[in-house]
């Protein structure tokens, strides 16, 4: 209790000097506190995976949780599960996604990620370093190499799945899959909590192309 309550005080100092604005040699000092709490290890709040609902677009699946944010745009998840949940950062991960592209995907296609760590009870965004965070991506195509359909990784290319742009209208479907995530390094923030990730993608005309919610923990 105690450990919790000194996290609120620190986070709450650490939110009013960015809120606030009034600061210049201390913008370092706060932006270094606020990456130490989000490097603390959180105890989840959220309830185990062991049911499965679907209302509308939201689908509430134990920890992990998704939802399209945007009933008009092309883009959109039609059902999402993953596993174990909690999500470990390395080891097999279980995924299945049914999603439908109803314009295609071509260069010009940005993205706009927020991510949220719960701190005490708190949601605080983490910021932007090294294109990894709540980032800005201006042109998402440019990322990936653009490469012949036998590159992609399997099992993709037997379920018709481009792994390169520009991606034809369609509807795409990954049957229940694992893959084997081997240990990486990675930043101190991205440690054992809940956090919300906020996906938003647009065209070169500045129209929404897709708007997702994800809320899961990671253990």
């Amino acid at each position: 209790m105690t450990n919790r309550i000194v996290q609120v005080l620190l986070l709450f100092v650490a939110v009013s000097c960015v809120a606030s604005k009034s600061f210049s040699k201390s913008d370092e000092f706060t932006h270094q506190q606020i990456m130490k709490l989000l490097s603390l290890p959180q105890k989840s709040e959220m309830m185990p995976n062991v049911f499965k609902v679907k209302i509308g677009d939201k689908a509430f699946l134990g920890a992990f949780t998704w939802s399209n944010c945007n009933s008009s745009a092309p883009l959109k998840l039609n059902s999402l599960s993953i596993s174990p949940d909690p999500v470990k950062l390395s080891g097999d991960l279980t995924v299945a996604v049914n999603g439908t592209a109803d314009v295609n995907v071509v260069q010009g296609l940005s993205a706009k990620l927020v991510i949220k760590k719960k701190i005490a009870g708190i949601e605080i965004e983490i910021p932007c370093e090294s294109n990894i965070g709540s980032c800005t991506y201006n042109d998402v195509c440019s990322m990936i190499p653009s490469t012949p359909p036998a590159d992609c990784p399997a099992p993709l290319p037997t379920y018709k799945i481009p792994c390169s742009c520009p991606v034809p209208k369609g509807n795409y479907v990954l049957p229940k899959t694992t893959f084997t995530i081997p240990p990486i390094p990675v930043p101190g923030w991205l440690a054992s909590g809940d956090y919300s990730i906020g996906v938003k993608a647009y065209d070169k005309a500045g129209n929404n192309l897709a708007c997702y919610n994800f809320k899961l923990t990671l253990a």
